[in-house]
């Protein structure tokens, strides 16, 4: 009865045991070659589309940057420039959301979109919406970007799947227009029901275990680049802030009243020792509120400096734990690759066993077989001819 228990319980893994140590013992033969699938690689033109993708996504975040330079450089107004400096970090971080997307067609799609809403909310809205004077640079670049990624879909992808796309794109923002806010929204679903209803199949493959890793690589690096820009544009914006604030004119003008005030004490004092005390009261008390509106000034500026801090930890907090969901995410199908491959490896392991078990058993059965009958027919022989 125990043997039986004992047999339940650790049968299977006596079983994996010895077929593990079979193919150990195995493997050592010339004549069997193991070989692990690694998964099936994208194809060439997915590749490429995913090549280029990931090129003119650089290629954006380094024009949108440039041209949002221009324009805190040449506008006067501190809205202004602090409109352009979110233009630039929202784009950016949403170029990055949609460009390094799996799917190499829903990535250029998704970039697509985010280009073509941009230009179409950019010519449409006033100047005094955007950036004032220096609007026009900035939709200057927008339609540069529009054009420019619709010459990159025609390149990368064959001609049919290139009108498909172009519909999609066109019927999608028409049913989700252009917004204020940049950002990039998944159409992965939408891209395969629109392939679906049009009649075509999506293959999708995640790539070899080299192109996964190289995948995880481009993630890493794009949202550690984009997160050192964040920070330091986030701190530009800060800094304007703390430029304007009106501390600085406050205190000027605190100054100012307290010189005048020293300049009238000193003329009325030659004369009239009695004004001379009334005056050194007034000082006190501007003295006293010069001092109450520089510690209100400063405790003002301290607790926006404060919450601006909590703000920035917050958002790095939350673009860490993004980092690493990304991370574990590819991880997991790393690892699911690798066990989908084991059954096979398992099958051919026992197939080249048995073999051997043949040949290393039957062979030799066969053999002494075939030599018993060839010397029972000679003695037969012998014996007749005698």
């Amino acid at each position: 009865m125990d043997k039986m228990v004992i047999g339940r319980k650790y049968g299977p893994g006596l079983k994996l045991l010895t077929i593990v140590l079979a193919g150990v013992l195995l493997a050592g033969c010339s004549l069997l070659k193991v070989s692990v699938s690694t998964g099936d690689p994208l194809s060439k033109e997915q590749m490429n589309t995913r090549t280029l993708t990931r090129g003119f996504y650089y290629d954006l975040a380094t024009d949108v940057t440039r041209t949002a330079d221009s324009i805190v450089a040449l506008a006067p107004s501190l809205d202004t420039r602090i409109a352009a400096v979110r233009w630039k970090l929202r784009t950016t971080q949403a170029a990055l959301s949609a460009a390094m997307q799996g799917i190499p067609d829903v990535a250029l799609a998704d970039l697509w979109i985010l280009c073509r809403r941009m230009n179409l909310y950019f010519a449409a809205t006033p100047d005094s919406l955007l950036f004032g004077t220096q609007s026009s640079l900035a939709r200057e670049t927008a339609a540069r970007l529009d054009r420019r990624i619709g010459r990159l879909a025609r390149q990368a992808l064959p001609s049919d799947r290139y009108q498909l796309m172009e519909r999609f794109v066109t019927e999608y923002i028409a049913d989700n227009p252009a917004t204020e806010q940049v950002e990039a929204g998944n159409t992965t679903l939408a891209w395969l029901e629109f392939l679906q209803a049009n009649g075509v199949e999506h293959a999708y493959a995640t790539g070899s275990i080299a192109e996964v890793l190289a995948d995880v690589n481009d993630r890493v690096s794009g949202q550690t680049q984009q997160l050192s820009n964040s920070v330091s544009w986030s701190k530009d914006i800060l800094e304007m802030r703390l430029a304007q604030d009106s501390l600085r004119s406050q205190i000027g003008m605190q100054l100012d009243s307290l010189e005048r005030n020293f300049t009238r004490i000193v003329v009325v004092a030659e004369h009239l020792p009695e004004i001379s005390d009334r005056m050194l009261t007034e000082l006190n008390a501007q003295a006293s509120q010069l001092i109450s509106t520089m510690n209100a000034s400063v405790d003002h500026a301290f607790a926006d400096i404060d919450r601006q801090r909590a703000e920035l930890q917050y958002y790095v907090t939350r673009e860490r734990e993004a980092l690493v969901e990304q991370i574990r995410a590819a991880g997991d199908e790393l690892v699911r690759t690798t066990l989908d491959a084991v059954p096979g490896l398992v099958g051919k392991l026992l197939f080249y066993f048995v073999l051997a078990v043949a040949v290393l058993v039957g062979g030799p059965f066969a053999l002494g077989f075939w030599l018993g009958g060839v010397r029972a027919r000679a003695r037969m022989k012998r014996r007749a001819d005698e």
